[in-house]
């Protein structure tokens, strides 16, 4: 009997160093942990409770998630810039709540959700090795998807202000070479809705730089005391503007994993061929869905009613996680679904097993109330140093989840 001789050959190389050493998708993973104890009440992930519309559901259930709506969907590719329907329903959203007028043919894609879409622009504005401005604090994923793709991120320390990024812009020298600027408004975590003056102070930078300016808007009908404006309702923002936005959030829908984008006709061009190769196409069933949805009459009746009820929410959290229990609001929530308060007094009334040295403030609170209060948080600096010393929690869960979250976060003995 023969035997084969397996030559030594040589080894795979070392996997991708910047994914290797990644820390995990924070808010994800403390979610897992949470759902599998039904006693913790869960404010670590933003899956909204809400949505979709209840009076859309057996319009959706008849027309659209039909067994022919499936086979028109799953039989065939879709289009690399996505149903015209559809982006024509998406532009009708932006004439008629900003008066921005958009060609839907060429200057809307839709994508596989925002994330996609903040992908697909930076692959377009930038090369490897360009410089991206990435606010400190911000949404994790941004950094994590700028250095993922050989870019490289700086961070803008963001101190808190009325007008953050016009203050902390006074010097910007960071933005020097910076092809691309993220500005997520309204803001995860924060709650931060940037001002006319920050717009103003952002087109100044961007202009005298060269940067294209990446507005991800897909909190954008969640604004509590300041208006939000797209990026690209402003004038001198116009020509190097990109919008993000999805269905995931204020529409209550994040499995749908419908996105689009909006941005000058050359770089959705560019966009479309990036997607072509990436990803082929976005689900049609499911732009068939986000089409009755968007394009619904009583849709912002309803949108009005889902903000109401957040910016209730906000109200009793900041006035119940107080100075007393060790809350310190240093930043006013605006907007967005979340909220992002300081925890340093808090951290102080805690036993000295989740006081330990080197560890940020942060995630030792969000330690203590997983295992003591059976309340699941995020650690603050998930989302740049300046969060150290905060935990973010969400505002879109079950009303009783949150009521418990709130009353076990306001006693650390």
């Amino acid at each position: 009997m023969q035997t084969t001789r397996v030559s030594p050959g040589v080894f795979p190389t070392e996997l991708n160093p910047v994914l290797v050493d990644m820390d995990i998708y924070a808010s994800k993973a403390i979610s897992l942990r949470a759902k599998a104890d039904p006693q913790i009440a869960n404010l670590s992930f933003g899956e909204p409770v809400f949505g979709p519309p209840a009076h859309l559901l057996d319009d959706l259930s008849r027309e659209d998630l039909s067994l022919n709506a499936f086979l028109d969907g799953a039989k065939r590719y879709e289009d690399p810039r996505g149903s015209l329907a559809l982006r024509e329903a998406i532009a009708g959203w932006y004439r008629d709540r900003y008066g921005l007028l958009l060609d839907a043919e060429r200057e809307i894609m839709t994508t596989h959700g925002g994330v996609e879409a903040i992908t697909l622009a930076l692959l377009v504005t930038s090369a490897a090795g360009d410089p991206v401005i990435v606010s400190d604090p911000s949404y994790q994923l941004y950094a994590r998807t700028v250095a993922t793709l050989d870019r490289v991120p700086r961070r803008l320390r963001r101190a808190p202000s009325q007008h953050e990024y016009a203050d902390n812009l006074a010097d910007d020298t960071l933005c020097k070479g910076a092809k691309a600027f993220i500005v997520n408004s309204p803001e995860n975590p924060t709650g931060y809705v940037a001002s006319h003056d920050d717009w103003r102070r952002i087109a100044e930078v961007a202009d005298k730089h060269g940067t294209w300016v990446i507005h991800d808007e897909v909190y954008d009908v969640m604004h509590f005391e300041r208006p939000h404006m797209p990026a690209s309702t402003f004038a001198p923002l116009a020509r190097n503007a990109i919008l993000i936005n999805s269905f995931s959030k204020k529409f209550g829908l994040p499995g749908l994993r419908i996105g689009w984008m909006v941005a000058p006709a050359h770089v959705i061009d560019q966009a479309a061929k990036a997607h072509d190769y990436l990803y082929l196409g976005v689900n049609i069933q499911y732009e068939r869905i986000a089409k009755r949805i968007i394009g619904d009459p009583k849709r912002d009746g309803w949108l009005a009613r889902t903000v109401d009820d957040l910016r209730a929410r906000n109200v009793a959290a900041v006035k119940r996680l107080s100075a007393d229990s060790g809350y310190r609001w240093t930043r006013r929530p605006l907007g967005a679904m979340f909220l992002f308060p300081d925890v340093s007094g808090f951290y102080e009334k805690l036993p000295a097993a989740y006081r330990r040295d080197g560890v940020p403030v942060g995630d030792e609170v969000a330690r203590f109330l997983l295992e003591q209060r059976k309340v699941a948080v995020v650690p603050g600096s998930a989302y740049g140093r300046l969060g150290d010393d905060h935990v973010r929690l969400v505002l879109c869960t079950q009303q009783q989840a949150f009521e418990q979250a709130l009353e076990r976060m306001r006693h650390a003995d």
